[in-house]
């Protein structure tokens, strides 16, 4: 079972900061240059510290899958593209039960001290003691801590603000990570857990009560593993961007987020999907609005492969690449009112 799980999420979502193509191309896409190494650790949840037996590593969210190499509770990650945003799977058994761990993000230089979580069998028995709470085989556990800006565990998070659908939960860990069934929002220690959540991949919406907003990387979740999570508070929802210029707020997300890494039109590996980036906005314009109509879709825009393509889905698509890691993404947001207020070449 731990094999088809590692298997099916080493080849699942790719992961680096490249937008879509859509049209003809039928083929996967290679992933850009500029690779990268990840380095660190499988430590456990609880203490924090490396594992003492072997573990297994293997990585969701690149495709292809990178080269990964594990000695004790140590691994190195190769061939990471630039903007890569993925989780690592980790595995010790029979001690610990598999876990993806918090997003990992790859800007432009390698990554060292990475701690690759998992979660004992124990812990999660304590778990389903504390919240008399039966886990199916067939169900994922979320274990999630809501922190501020600075990364600080954050408390006082009300259960109304956290929208799952079809899951148990939420459920409030105290500040020394044991269950507290009788709490109704986050304590010190910033955790909340989810049970019974359904295989493939969880996201956070934004509750229609919401007093603060949640911001949770869409992350994956496997039959019988445990995902763990970082999300982010803030403020009450803001406005949405108005009046979005393609020129001098649209183009400018391809080249910060490494986008034309892939869709450059200069040289092989350069024109994935047939869609050029680089170059002026008004050519970007063109590729993206009138050479395929999938691309923008103005009468839905939320369905724009400019949108979809580089996002976390599932099932995946054929794109190896992810840049935007939750719809509450700035860029995103940006590039979707932009399509809504009809997608000009402003």
């Amino acid at each position: 079972m731990l094999l088809r799980w590692i298997v099916m999420f080493s080849f699942s979502l790719g992961a680096a900061g490249c937008l879509p193509g859509g049209g003809d191309d039928d083929g996967g896409d290679s992933a850009p240059d500029g690779l990268h190494t990840v380095t660190g650790d499988v430590v456990d949840f609880q203490t924090n510290m490396p594992i003492a037996s072997g573990a297994s590593v293997a990585t969701s969210g690149l495709s292809p899958a990178p080269r990964t190499t594990a000695e004790g509770a140590t691994f190195t990650i190769e061939d990471v593209p630039a903007s890569s945003a993925f989780q690592i799977l980790a595995a010790a058994p029979p001690t610990h039960r598999a876990t993806f761990s918090e997003s990992v993000v790859v800007e432009n230089d390698d990554v060292s001290g990475v701690h690759a979580t998992v979660v004992s069998e124990e812990f999660l028995g304590q778990l389903a003691t504390g919240f008399q709470i039966s886990p199916t085989a067939a169900r994922g556990v979320l274990l999630a801590q809501v922190v501020d800006d600075s990364g600080t565990p954050k408390a006082g998070v009300g259960a109304a603000n956290f929208a799952i659908a079809g899951v148990d939960g939420p459920h409030f860990l105290d500040a020394d990570l044991k269950p507290a069934p009788n709490l109704t929002a986050t304590s010190a220690s910033g955790w909340v857990v989810f049970f019974e959540v359904a295989p493939g991949v969880v996201e956070l919406a934004q509750a229609a009560t919401a007093t603060v907003s949640l911001e949770m990387p869409i992350s994956p979740v496997n039959a019988g593993a445990v995902t763990v999570a970082k999300i982010k508070a803030g403020a009450a929802a803001g406005m949405l961007p108005t009046n979005v210029l393609f020129a001098t707020q649209v183009f400018p997300i391809f080249s910060k987020r490494g986008c034309q890494a892939c869709h450059s039109g200069n040289g092989p590996g350069k024109d994935l999907g047939g869609l050029t980036l680089d170059g002026s906005a008004n050519l970007a314009y063109r590729e993206l609005v009138q050479e395929d109509p999938t691309r923008v879709v103005k009468a839905m825009p939320e369905t724009s492969l400019v949108l979809t393509m580089p996002s976390r889905e599932d099932p995946p698509d054929r794109h190896p690449n992810v840049t935007f890691t939750s719809a509450v993404d700035p860029d995103y947001l940006t590039i979707l009112v932009w399509i809504r207020e009809g997608a000009k070449n402003n």
